[in-house]
């Protein structure tokens, strides 16, 4: 059985538009459900985008089935994934997801359904489909490559993982005194235990970093393809939580579908340093994290 699709989309009816289409190019979508969450307006500003949103949703076709879930109200991107995720596996065990600015592979639902068969009783903790672009090793073998952290990007997880989260937090005081848990969890990018403190703080509100952390906590790893099955079109500066940015622009690929998938457990350090790079925080952004850090931390100590 294939995953479903999830889409969660807002207020960009041309994202939407070329994610579906590329969707369409997929062999396996006419065997695929899709479900839609489309968030609601923030204000009367954003009426007319997100009435245009809902008008293309109610004619999308060529999927198995496509069932649409239109917000009353703007609930935001993190809520409006963990409901609508809660959803879903309320009656699947597993799902691909995918936000509305992404543009995907021609062989991008065969990927990611081989590879949630593949790992669905390893050690692993979600798949993704999007990779920075990073220099492998010569002769790297593998398709895939593990790494201590979520992709938003293009990526899906099985009901059982997602079970596994606390999106509470319910640790984070004893975790964040902790400076080799700190450590530990910015192996793959020294912006991560700053971005759940924020979270903790109600300066953001991602639902990723605590699924991030989650899948931390239970030492499942995140597998990446060697090569992107998915692009982002919306570092354009037309979404919310990504300005305009070629930093993570990527090589969509168009591979074969010869899978080599990699052992969860087969941590490469050049590949690990590689993509540490790409995510870590400048040392002025780094400097700003630890005094928010030892602010938070001395409030701590007086109450």
């Amino acid at each position: 059985m294939l995953a479903p699709i999830v889409i969660f989309a807002f207020n960009r009816k041309a994202h939407l538009e070329k994610l579906v289409k590329s969707l369409l190019l997929n062999r396996e979508v006419s065997e695929t459900d899709l479900f839609v969450f489309c968030d609601g307006k923030r204000s009367e500003n954003d009426k007319t985008e997100v009435d245009n949103v809902k008008t293309f949703v109610q004619e999308i076709s060529g999927f198995k089935s496509v069932k649409k879930i239109f917000r009353e109200k703007n609930i935001g991107l993190a809520n409006n994934i963990i409901s609508g995720l809660n959803e879903v596996f309320s009656t699947y065990d597993r799902a691909i997801v995918l936000e509305d600015d992404l543009i995907v592979a021609p062989n991008f639902l065969n990927y990611m359904n081989s590879a949630l068969d593949f790992y669905a009783d390893k050690n692993v903790f979600s798949v993704a489909g999007y990779t920075p672009k990073i220099q492998l090793p010569e002769n790297y073998e593998f398709t895939t490559y593990p790494i201590m952290r979520n992709c938003s990007w293009g990526w899906a997880t099985w009901k059982d993982r997602w079970q596994k989260v606390d999106f509470s937090v319910s640790d984070f005081s004893t975790f964040i005194a902790d400076k080799n848990q700190r450590k530990k969890f910015n192996a793959s990018g020294s912006d991560l235990w700053a971005m759940l403190l924020k979270q903790q703080l109600g300066e953001i509100n991602s639902w990723s970093i605590r699924f991030c952390y989650s899948g931390f906590k239970a030492d499942m790893p995140t597998m990446y393809p060697t090569k992107s099955f998915v692009i982002n079109n919306g570092a354009d500066g037309s979404g919310t939580h990504v300005g305009q940015t070629s930093k993570y622009d990527t090589e969509i690929s168009f591979e074969k579908d010869d899978f080599n998938f990699c052992p969860s457990t087969k941590i490469d350090k050049k590949i690990l340093k590689n993509f540490k790079t790409v995510y870590d925080c400048s040392l002025f952004r780094q400097l700003i994290n630890y005094c928010k850090l030892k602010q938070y931390l001395k409030k701590c100590s007086s109450m």
